[in-house]
């Protein structure tokens, strides 16, 4: 069977796949809330906001919330983007609904008590902490913030000690007045659920709800990046270097050619950064590059980690990767290898619900396409050699790229190596 949209009278969308095969049904909730439409002020709003629905509504406490659900053996979990936020439970399917009423509660009726509040600020505040000691996502974080500059997709999703240490209730409730709208929310019931049953939930539970007025206009802005460079020194043994490119958007007609070059360039043990980088030369243990794609923007990313007397022979190796790839393409071994990673990597992600789910809302809230898998892979096997070689030429232009680096202090120039 092959997933269905439907429509509600306020706005809301709920897609939906029948799986008879599985005993199982993954729902989610997806709402255009991410730290993109923050402002600096409110910034990690959307990620807090994340944590306080779990802290108890008018009739549950948040050990209530769990209890209850883990007497189904089910799972209950959310997380935040860019550009969403998404609450969502797997269980076996008999308990669907009753998934699906704890959802409803806990978006439509936590309390947001002042008390819980101030213990999970703290928690959201050890998050950031956490996430500070780990270098190699302080300096992924710096490169987008870097490629994107003053654009809102530059935020980053945690927020910052300072702004999390001002959010109030207040600011809690208005956020949520203003961003979380049936118009800009998904829900996805994916599993052994009928059609008829999913909608009758929808319709129970979550239809109404949501604020009823239009949703903002949530689509990212497009933006021209001319590059730049960010040095953190830190007394640490690893040099993390990230280098940030322009690249296609998730509706440029190339998305899905380069989503497929990106397996062969840097996605994996048989790709060019890690066949020189790491096994040529030794000189990282992690090597890799992955594509951040957005309605109207897009960046290709290089990630490497190695030691700081290390860092100019890596970006140098990078920059050749590029310049051969770029100039003489790939080769028709690397094209089919490529073209049969991504069409394994998607219908090996149709095993599970939770990844269909995941996959289905975020196309619809953020594309408004509801996509085909079997159209999918037939649109990858009538890309040709050419076209794939076409993309590539295009992709990592040397001249506008961002490079954050995380380590040692240098005195090598890596920006230099990388634009030249």
């Amino acid at each position: 069977m092959k997933a269905k949209v439907y429509g509600f009278s306020d706005g809301l969308r709920l897609v939906h796949l029948e799986r008879k095969n599985t005993r199982s049904v993954a729902i989610g909730i997806l709402t255009g809330a991410g730290s993109e439409n923050e402002t600096e002020k409110n910034n990690g709003v959307s990620h807090f906001l994340e944590h306080m629905f779990f802290k108890g509504t008018k009739t549950r406490s948040s050990l209530d919330i769990v209890m209850e659900i883990d007497a189904l053996g089910a799972q209950i979990n959310a997380f935040t983007s860019k550009t969403s936020t998404c609450f969502y439970t797997f269980s076996i399917d008999e308990d669907g609904e009753k998934c699906a009423e704890i959802l409803s509660d806990i978006l439509f009726n936590s309390v947001f008590d002042k008390d819980e509040l101030e213990r999970e600020r703290k928690v959201v505040l050890e998050e950031i902490a956490m996430n500070d000691d780990d270098n190699a996502d302080v300096c992924t974080e710096a490169v987008s913030a870097l490629y994107f500059g003053d654009h809102p997709l530059a935020r980053p999703i945690l927020g910052t000690r300072e702004t999390v240490g001002k959010l109030g209730r207040e600011d809690l409730l208005d956020y949520i007045d203003k961003n979380y709208c049936a118009q800009n929310t998904v829900v996805a019931i994916i599993g052994n659920m009928s059609a008829d049953r999913a909608k009758k939930i929808v319709e129970k539970y979550f239809e109404g709800r949501f604020a009823s007025k239009a949703g903002r206009q949530w689509h990212d802005v497009a933006h021209v990046t001319t590059g730049g460079v960010k040095t953190l020194f830190k007394p640490i043994e690893q040099a993390n270097i990230a280098m940030a490119f322009p690249s296609v958007s998730m509706v440029d007609k190339r998305y899905l050619t380069v989503t497929a070059g990106g397996y062969v360039f840097g996605g994996g043990m048989s790709s060019r950064l890690f066949a020189e980088v790491r096994e040529k030369h030794g000189l990282a243990y992690s090597v890799y590059s992955y594509n951040s794609s957005y309605y109207n923007n897009g960046y290709n990313s290089v990630y490497v980690g190695t030691n700081a007397k290390s860092a100019l022979k890596a970006v140098e190796i990078v920059a050749d990767i590029i310049d051969d790839v770029r100039e003489n393409g790939f080769t028709e071994e690397e094209f089919h290898r490529g073209i049969q990673q991504a069409k394994a990597a998607y219908i090996l992600g149709q095993e599970s619900n939770g990844a269909l789910m995941r996959f289905y809302s975020k196309w619809l809230l953020m594309a408004d396409q509801l996509v085909d898998f079997d159209d999918l892979i037939s649109k990858l096997d009538m890309i040709t050699f050419a076209e794939f070689n076409d993309a590539f030429a295009c992709e990592f232009d040397r001249t506008k790229v961002s490079l954050a680096y995380v380590g040692r202090e240098i005195s090598d120039d890596l920006y230099a190596a990388i634009r030249k």
